[in-house]
C-alpha cells in the first residue's frame, strides 16, 4: 500500500523556497530516495523570520504492468446419448 506524499507548498502565511533537491533511485527497493533542503519564510513576521528545513522521503515507482499469458484450454468431449 502506497503512502501519499505531500510536498510543502507556499501559503499566504509562509513562503517556501527550495534550495536543493537530490533524487537517488534504488532499483532493489523500487523507490526514489528524495532529499530536499528548503527555506520557510514567515510573511506575518515583521522581519520575515526565516528557517531552514531538511526533509527526506521515498517515492515508490509505479507498478510494472505484467502481461498475463492466458492459455485457453478447450476440451472436446463426446457424449453418447442412447434412446430406448
Amino acid at each position: 500500500m502506497k503512502k501519499p506524499t505531500k510536498e510543502l507548498k507556499s501559503t499566504p502565511f509562509t513562503e517556501v523556497i527550495e534550495i536543493e533537491r537530490i533524487v537517488t533511485p534504488d532499483k532493489e527497493k523500487r523507490v526514489d530516495h528524495i532529499f530536499v533542503r528548503r527555506q520557510k519564510i514567515c510573511k506575518r513576521h515583521p522581519e520575515g523570520f526565516v528557517t531552514e528545513e531538511i526533509a527526506r522521503f521515498d517515492i515508490a515507482w509505479p507498478e510494472e504492468i505484467k502481461e498475463e499469458i492466458q492459455e485457453s484450454i478447450k476440451e472436446k468431449k463426446e457424449i453418447e446419448i442412447s434412446i430406448n
